[in-house]
Order: structure tokens, then C-alpha cells, then sequence
């Protein structure tokens, strides 16, 4: 994100504290909206934070399978 702020900042000022301030933002928003998720789903009941916990599990594990997947493709040459 330097480059960027540092790009806008050049072209003037008011454009890199837009996308300071924008980033932040989103960055405070998102988190806040997780919280809330979270909070949400806890109140729902255990099931629901059962089913939840294994979906993050498939997820993650997906997630994993593909890094190693783009991993080793790179150091085979593929």
C-alpha cells in the first residue's frame, strides 16, 4: 500500500489521505461486521456454531490444498 499512498500523495495531497482514510475505514468496517457475525452466530444456538466451525474447516482446508497445488507448481516449473 505504500507505493499507492505515496503515488497519491504526489498527485496531491487530499488523494492520498482519501485512500488512507479509505483503507482504515474499510479495514474498521470489516472487522466490525465480523464481530457482529460472530456475535451473532454464537447467540444462534451450538448447532449453528457446529456447522460453522466445519464449513471455516472445508474452507480453510480447501484453501490449503490450493496453496500447496500453486506451490509446487511453481517449483516443478509448471
Amino acid at each position: 500500500m505504500g507505493p499507492l499512498l505515496i503515488k497519491g500523495w504526489r498527485e496531491s495531497p487530499s488523494h492520498g489521505l482519501a485512500l488512507l482514510i479509505g483503507f482504515y475505514a474499510t479495514m474498521v468496517l470489516a472487522l466490525a461486521g465480523t464481530i457482529v457475525l460472530f456475535g451473532s452466530a454464537r447467540a444462534a444456538g451450538p448447532r449453528v456454531a457446529r456447522v460453522l466451525v466445519g464449513l471455516s474447516a472445508i474452507a480453510l482446508a480447501g484453501f490449503a490444498c490450493y496453496q500447496l497445488w500453486s506451490g509446487l507448481r511453481g517449483l516443478l516449473g509448471g
